[in-house]
């Protein structure tokens, strides 16, 4: 009984691990000015409700955005303010958000929202994906916050997805 009570305490005293309770984005990381397939990772609803709409903005810098359709959702994108008319073949507007709405997530699920863009070539910086994950009731979540200098992740309840851009080799 000694030997619980001391490993108890001392996991009291270890601080605490951040919750992967976020939407998060995968990869963590990708080459600078490579093309990237992302997901968007969302791990459960508000509260107990399902989620019923997730919408990303695009940090500057990130072109050539692509949203991969999903089964029984909805897409809407909004193009980028001031953004070029696009030409040529196979071309499209600048992409400031994409939504996937009007499907249905249980709260004890989780599912990928996929997307494919061009980075910046900017090395050794941390792309930051604003996430709003809207729910059945009216509730929203806004993963949207960004690490101050010299925070951490976890120091943020609500965390915005990011993508570390790596150096050239």
């Amino acid at each position: 009984m000694r030997k619980i009570i001391l490993a108890l305490a001392a996991a009291a005293t270890l601080p605490a691990l951040p919750a992967a309770a976020h939407v998060t984005m995968d990869p963590a990381q990708a080459a600078p000015h490579a093309y990237v397939r992302a997901a968007l990772r969302v791990p459960h609803g508000c509260g107990t409700a399902a989620t019923t709409r997730i919408t990303v903005r695009l940090p500057e810098g990130v072109t050539g955005a692509r949203p991969m359709p999903k089964a029984g959702w909805t897409l809407v994108t909004a193009p980028r303010e001031g953004a070029a008319t696009p030409g040529g073949h196979g071309s499209a507007p600048e992409v400031a958000t994409i939504t996937w709405e009007g499907g249905r997530l249980p709260n004890e699920h989780y599912d990928e929202f996929v997307l494919r863009f061009r980075a910046p070539n900017t090395p050794d910086t941390v792309l930051w994906f604003p996430v709003r994950q809207e729910c059945e009731g009216g509730a929203v979540t806004d993963w949207a916050e960004v690490p101050a200098e010299g925070r951490r992740l976890s120091d943020y309840p609500h965390p915005a997805a990011s993508l570390r851009l790596t150096s050239p080799r």
